[in-house]
């Protein structure tokens, strides 16, 4: 397997700057997702790696080889992309046999060669039928094969879920985890869909508007995102934020009809800082709500409420003119209209600066 490293990539179309100096490492034998909003830069960097786009600025290596002027056809890569890419005039048996007859493989390792891939993937049935008598799933089932037989340092995948049923979703990312372990393969995996992310990455890379927000596994990246962005972008729903004042004498922040008190450290950090106008992040299903504005806690209205799936409803609620989301059990009996109160454990908070930005 092959590491790829991204240095101080740059691309740009026109007047858009498509990827912002990058600084990447894709580690060997990991999957890595790039994940962010449509526009942000990550399909174009995947191209970059699989060389179908040449970077402005900034260099491509696969191990210590520098490949940024290396035709996509000579890179150790393989390449899978949301609409399938497979030879309409070839069985399926004859698509996935066809890069190992290029390699000159004997006729006895291609038997057992596709034997092994396509038990794997589960299409071992379809193996004399051609790609217009397959359903979408299977057709990205074997799109995917034909990239895992060939068995190259790189897997490069470009939202290859995206046109499958739910179901098949579900499958095929189980599917993909469980080769990227048997094979111990480097593989980058662009994505729109933090479920997607979080399910299959070893590590994640979100992306905004071309530039790198926060690199790291997907537990970090959900417990301590390191921008308001990613902590809005990733979570169902995304992390709360409210608008609050720093006040050292009170040793608490303050926001418009209630005060959070806060640990020693966390008011030594600040006061170090010299922050004063900053933001209080927590996320849904980390605030307690308890019924009754007699109990201690931030008061709220609840404004709406909103099922969401399994023994879990969404609370809307409005703190000081802010609004903010609550993960509850379905048992719990709020009403609109109720005024609750809530708690905010430390352990579960994060602290932002005027620009987002992380502080603790």
């Amino acid at each position: 397997m092959v590491e790829v490293y991204l240095e101080h990539i740059t691309k740009i179309f026109g007047n858009v700057v498509a990827v912002d100096d990058l600084t990447l490492k894709f580690r060997e034998g990991h999957l890595t997702s790039l994940l962010g909003p449509s526009g942000c830069g990550k399909t174009t960097t995947l191209r970059i790696i699989a060389g179908l786009e040449t970077p402005t600025k900034g260099r491509v290596y696969f191990d210590e080889q520098d490949v940024t002027d290396v035709p996509t056809e000579k890179r150790d890569i393989a390449l899978v992309f949301q609409i399938p890419t497979i030879y309409p005039t070839m069985n399926v048996y004859d698509n996935l046999a066809f890069p190992l007859r290029v390699k000159g493989l004997s006729k006895q390792d291609i038997d057992r060669r596709v034997k092994e891939v396509s038990e794997l993937m589960g299409i071992s049935h379809v193996l004399d039928r051609m790609p217009s008598a397959l359903d979408a799933g299977t057709t990205q089932k074997v799109a995917l094969a034909h990239a895992f037989i060939k068995e190259p340092g790189v897997y490069l995948l470009d939202e290859p879920l995206t046109n499958v049923d739910p179901v098949t979703r579900i499958e095929l990312r189980t599917l993909l985890k469980e080769i990227q372990r048997k094979y111990k393969a480097t593989m980058v995996y662009v994505t729109h869909d933090q479920t997607e992310s979080m399910t299959l990455a070893d590590y994640i890379a979100v992306m905004r508007l071309g530039k790198l927000l926060q690199f790291d596994t997907p537990e970090k990246i959900y417990m301590a995102p390191k921008n308001t962005f990613v902590g809005w972008f990733i979570g169902n729903p995304g992390m709360n934020f409210l608008d609050v004042t720093f006040d050292q004498r009170k040793g608490a922040l303050i926001g418009e009809g209630f005060e959070y008190r806060l640990s020693e450290e966390f008011k030594r950090i600040l006061a170090e800082k010299n922050a004063t106008e900053v933001k209080l992040g927590i996320r849904p299903e980390h605030i307690l709500v308890k019924r009754g504005a007699e109990q201690e806690g931030i008061k709220a209205k609840c404004t709406l409420i909103e099922p969401f799936s399994g023994d879990r409803k969404i609370l809307h609620l409005e703190v000081g003119g802010m609004e903010l989301k609550a993960k509850v059990s379905v048992s719990l009996d709020i009403k609109e209209g109720e005024i609750v109160s809530l708690e905010f454990s430390p352990e579960y908070i994060h602290i932002y600066d005027k620009a987002g930005e992380l502080i603790i």
